[in-house]
């Protein structure tokens, strides 16, 4: 089912004036088998031909085709050398004869793109592909010839109806590549115009095409719609061609889906339009036949006196050739033996470049892959080296705080932390950096409330950064968003805090609007639309881009006395960028000197809808509520004296009974001689590291919790941990909820399994 020539006569009445297919024109005798237009205007010869065609005098037809390109070709009108060839190879796709038929479309292309008519290129390329597209060997050549005609169409945007398109979704449709289908299909159903008279209805195609997409997926009620229709409007035209083409296939499926009295009469249908049309073949039969005959004998005449044409013209130009030739030949000889010696030599040094640049090659690969390995090395050290110090810091300031003998020193303290707490913000942001450009990242994409999520976060903010600040906080979420979507909260999460905060800094003093709203894609699929708008000092146009520039903050403390007063490594927005990246979206700004900026983007989501039963994954991590853990027997193994004192602090805080082992060795034989209700191990410690000690535990006691606490990055060392036998990892430093939260679960699951 190619659409292939769709516009071949709407396009010539366009190009050629009013021009209009007349049928019922009276025509020459049959005697005179080829009559005489070398009188006639180009427009006329051709109007004459397409009659010719439509009577199916192809004989006659394929002559004056021949006329008409040799006319053409000496006006230099390229524009009607391309009807003729694109004609000719129409006329013989009709008559099966598929070798000449691909070789005039070639020609047809190639004088199209010399006419530099955007609307010839198009259609060449569009028949081109469908001499190709039935041929498995070309189907891919023929797919890339529709994609370039349907960039031409779409370039044009004449209004018409885009047939490369529809093409497309045919051919990936009999891939069974639905999936990139879909967007072509679209774009064709886009462009059809209900109030334009098309020479072909492309609608039965589109339904025809609709209907096959549908089965593909599966959904037999939509495929039935789609067949329905264009069954309907075959048989309204009297559509006999189409209907032998897919009646059949129609049937079979309505039998399949149990629909067989509806399979009946399809069938019948069938069979009625093919007798009618082995009523025509038998008329048209003969008629083929002698064309063809004819065809061949004038192709062979026309050949032999082209070929006695040539000898003569051969003959001339060989008496003139072969005394400028027995001239040159001397000079060239010489020219060439010196020639031959220069190139032996370049050769030579080309081969000696080519094997320098490819050992260089060689070396910067491995340099590269050993600088990525490093990098990655690099940011897990970094972690690990910065959060151990930082958890000690934070540890005892916490501890401090709740100490009534430093009352006093209570805005100290909190200074102290505040530093504390930015000096961690500024780790993550560099381990966030690295994580979104290695290759291995992907989104966690789960069902949440969006709407939940954005007010929440708006909470947060206020009861946290705006203690001191002089502007407010809101957030407009419209009714078109829905509740319940499927997506990756905490990346979504975390590009709305970094836009959120970073309006905070620009805002001395007004307003912060969050603003949501949503549009459907189709009936599961969303897009919302994420707005932050402040009325703060605002960016000039010419810094608009720099700000998504990693470190462009400090740039700008380097180069500017105005900018003293920014905070912050400028990794926030980058990170923004980069995160969104990930999920096929893009930020955009809008800003302007003291009047405030405004930052958008807008997310695909999956929609899902609330319901009142509960997933498994949301049992396993709701059903364990956190109980006391009052008395429970804790070993804290860590090579670090003050990590030590404070994780002890914190335990002690939650009335756990807490022991030490300075190493893994040591944790060992605590393990083995005492009981314990469960085990804080660090990762990185001189001799036996955690992993080593977590293997050895496990060989005597398959079940006790063992949670890493550590300073390295959780995303580096999970599958590590995991193999070893440990139960979790909560990464220093860490929210005191989260760590008794772990404690809790891992200890009732532990105490569920010793229950059978």
């Amino acid at each position: 089912m190619k659409f292939s020539y769709l516009f071949l006569f709407i396009g010539i009445s366009l190009l050629l004036g009013n021009y209009s297919i007349t049928y019922g024109k009276s025509y020459l005798p049959a005697g005179d088998l080829f009559p005489i237009l070398q009188d006639q205007n180009l427009e006329q010869h051709l109007d004459a031909i397409y009659e010719f065609r439509e009577e199916k005098k192809y004989d006659v037809a394929i002559e004056n085709l021949s006329d008409l390109i040799i006319d053409a070709k000496k006006l230099n009108d390229y524009t009607y050398v391309f009807h003729g060839y694109n004609l000719l190879s129409v006329i013989y796709d009709e008559i099966n004869d598929t070798i000449p038929a691909l070789a005039y479309a070639k020609s047809a292309l190639e004088f199209a793109k010399q006419s530099k008519n955007d609307t010839l290129i198009s259609w060449g390329y569009n028949n081109l592909a469908a001499s190709l597209a039935d041929n498995p060997a070309t189907r891919m050549q023929a797919l890339e010839y529709y994609k370039q005609s349907l960039e031409i169409q779409q370039r044009l945007n004449t209004g018409v109806f885009l047939d490369a398109a529809l093409n497309i979704a045919e051919l990936y449709g009999k891939e069974g590549n639905y999936v990139m289908m879909y967007p072509y299909l679209k774009k064709a159903t886009a462009s059809y115009d209900h109030s334009y008279e098309y020479y072909n209805d492309p609608i039965i195609y589109l339904d025809m095409t609709w209907g096959d997409y549908y089965k593909g997926l599966h959904v037999p009620s939509k495929a039935l719609e789609h067949y329905a229709e264009a069954y309907e409007r075959i048989e309204r035209d009297n559509k006999t061609s189409l209907a032998l083409e897919f009646y059949e296939n129609y049937a079979r499926y309505l039998k399949e889906q149990n629909y067989k009295d509806r399979a009946f009469e399809v069938q019948q249908q069938y069979l009625k339009h093919y007798k009618l049309r082995e009523k025509t073949l038998e008329t048209e039969t003969l008629k083929l036949a002698l064309a063809r005959a004819e065809t061949e004998e004038l192709r062979r005449q026309r050949n032999d006196a082209e070929i006695k044409q040539q000898l003569l013209d051969h003959d001339l130009q060989r008496k003139k050739i072969q005394f400028i030739l027995l001239g040159s030949i001397l000079g060239l000889l010489s020219l060439f033996l010196a020639y031959l010696f220069y190139s032996e030599k370049l050769r030579l040094g080309l081969i000696n470049n080519l094997k320098r640049n490819n050992k260089n090659l060689l070396k910067a690969k491995n340099l590269a892959e050993k600088s990525e390995r490093a990098k990655s090395k690099f940011f897990s050290t970094l972690s690990h080296e910065m959060r151990t110090p930082l958890y000690g810091v934070t540890g005892i300031i916490s501890l401090l705080e709740k100490r009534k003998e430093f009352e006093a020193f209570k805005e100290e303290i909190g200074s102290l932390k505040f530093s504390a707490d930015h000096l961690l913000d500024i780790i993550n942001d560099l381990l966030d950096l690295s994580k979104l450009e290695d290759e291995s990242f992907s989104l966690i994409n789960k069902r949440f409330n969006v709407k939940l999520l954005a007010e929440d976060l708006i909470s947060s903010f206020d009861q946290n950064s705006l203690k001191n600040a002089a502007c407010t906080l809101k957030c407009v979420i419209d009714s078109s968003v829905p509740d319940y979507i499927i997506g990756d909260a905490r990346r979504l999460s975390q590009v709305l805090v970094n836009i959120l905060g970073n309006a905070l800094k620009f805002t001395p003093k007004g307003n912060i609007i969050l603003r949501l709203r949503s549009e459907d894609l189709d009936a599961n699929r969303c897009r919302i639309h994420f707005e932050v708008q402040d009325d703060g000092i605002g960016i000039p146009k010419e810094r608009q881009e720099l700000i998504f520039d990693e470190f462009s903050q400090l740039e700008q403390l380097q180069n500017e006395e105005t900018a003293t007063d920014l905070k912050g490594t400028g990794l926030g927005l980058p990170i923004v960028r980069k995160i969104l990246e990930k999920m096929d979206s893009e930020i955009y700004l809008k800003s302007a000197v003291g009047k405030g900026s405004t930052f958008m983007f807008s997310i695909d989501f999956e929609k899902t809808i609330s319901t009142s039963k509960t997933s498994s994954s949301e049992i396993s991590g709701n059903s364990l509520k956190v109980k006391s853990l009052k008395g429970l027997r804790c070993l804290i193994v860590d090579d670090n004296k003050i990590n030590r004192l404070v994780t002890k602090r914190v335990l002690e805080n939650l009335e756990i009974i807490t022991f030490e082992a300075q190493n893994g060795e040591e944790a060992l034989e605590r393990a083995k001689k005492h009981h314990f209700d469960f085990i804080l191990m660090d990762i990185n410690m001189p001799g036996m590291n955690g992993y080593e000690t977590t293997q050895a535990i496990r060989i005597f006691d398959k079940h006790i919790p063992i949670i890493a606490l550590t300073a390295a990055e959780a995303s580096f060392i999970t599958k590590t941990a995991q193999n070893s036998g440990m139960n979790d990892i909560v990464t220093k430093p860490y929210n005191v909820d989260d760590l008794s939260s772990t404690i809790s679960k891992h200890v009732q699951i532990r105490n569920l399994i010793a229950s059978f």
